[in-house]
């Protein structure tokens, strides 16, 4: 009879408590483990070799400093860190769009192109300038967990924490937020 494996959670809830103390050979196990798949991750986000690897370096960075804060009660270990890594994917694509954005602004004062890339350009300004709107008219908590879950990377549970509520509130914030800014964004 083979003895019983280690759950996988497990492993990585330790490396990460090991983190928490500074264990940089810990660090490096955990980069080792879930490294590639946290890559490819960021890599389905961005499509470039370059700033997936840039991205994961940065969201090790963070697992490094935020180990101490990690609740394996409130999130699975990959999940923490998938989620750290995916909204560092998503801030790094928003800004390379908003600094390719502001070059294709630069270069059509010089030289505007036909087509309807200009269109794009504006519709694009105008949708980000429509969702400010829209998310001023949020109230507090809910404005705040929709900038926790979608801007941050907070999984609900660590949102619940952070406002000093429960999951369930939080879903319910999360869907109606996500709801009032589809009906404020379909009026403009």
């Amino acid at each position: 009879m083979t003895p019983p494996t280690e759950n996988p959670d497990d492993e990585l809830i330790n490396l990460i408590a090991r983190c928490a103390l500074r264990d940089q050979a810990a660090l490096k196990a955990l980069f080792e483990r879930v490294g590639p798949y946290l890559n490819a991750l960021a890599w389905r986000i961005l499509k470039s070799k370059e700033l997936s690897n840039e991205v994961l370096q940065e969201a090790f960075l963070q697992i490094w400093n935020n180990a101490a804060s990690y609740r394996p009660h409130l999130a699975k270990p990959l999940t923490w860190m998938a989620s750290r890594t995916r909204y560092r994917a998503l801030d790094r694509l928003d800004k390379e769009m908003r600094n390719n954005s502001n070059t294709r602004a630069i270069n059509e004062e010089e030289d505007f192109p036909g087509g309807d890339e200009p269109e794009h350009s504006v519709g694009a300004s105008q949708l980000r300038f429509h969702l400010h709107q829209c998310r001023t008219t949020l109230g507090d908590n809910i404005k705040r967990s929709i900038e926790l879950a979608y801007l941050r990377g907070y999984s609900r549970e660590e949102i619940a924490q952070t406002l000093s509520t429960n999951t369930n509130t939080v879903k319910s914030w999360l869907h109606r937020g996500a709801e009032r800014l589809r009906l404020c964004l379909e009026a403009k």
